[in-house]
């Protein structure tokens, strides 16, 4: 199986992924390169910071079309720090949540939103 490496350092601004737009175009390449049944190594080496919402994009939103499994096999992180380990594994958890019942989150969601039945 062939591998890919994406050093995020040449894809983000001054050492740090911020925002989701900045994100997007990566998790294309990276979600491009799993269906092509590549490996993809994603080495966080000189990135200072990482947001949740940075990372949602780039990691989570994987979990829409990739099981655990898949990604535990074909997912490489590389050079991330235990602060950063403890921001994926955030993301990761919340992802699985979310694509494990998606409906059922979007109805709780809606609930905290506008109460019990008072949705506009």
């Amino acid at each position: 199986m062939d591998t890919i490496l994406f050093k995020l350092d040449n894809l983000v601004t001054l050492h740090q992924g911020v925002t989701p737009d900045e994100a997007q175009p990566i998790y294309e390449k990276v979600a491009d390169n799993l269906r092509m049944g590549k490996i993809v190594e994603l080495d966080f080496e000189n990135i200072e910071l990482a947001t949740t919402a940075f990372l949602n994009v780039l990691i989570g939103a994987l979990y829409k079309d990739y099981t655990t499994e898949q990604l535990k096999d074909r997912l490489v992180l590389k050079h991330i720090s235990s602060d950063m380990a403890t921001r994926i594994k955030k993301v990761t958890d919340n992802a699985k949540l979310f694509y494990s019942n998606k409906q059922q989150f979007e109805e709780i969601l809606d609930d905290v939103i506008y109460g019990d039945g008072n949705k506009n």
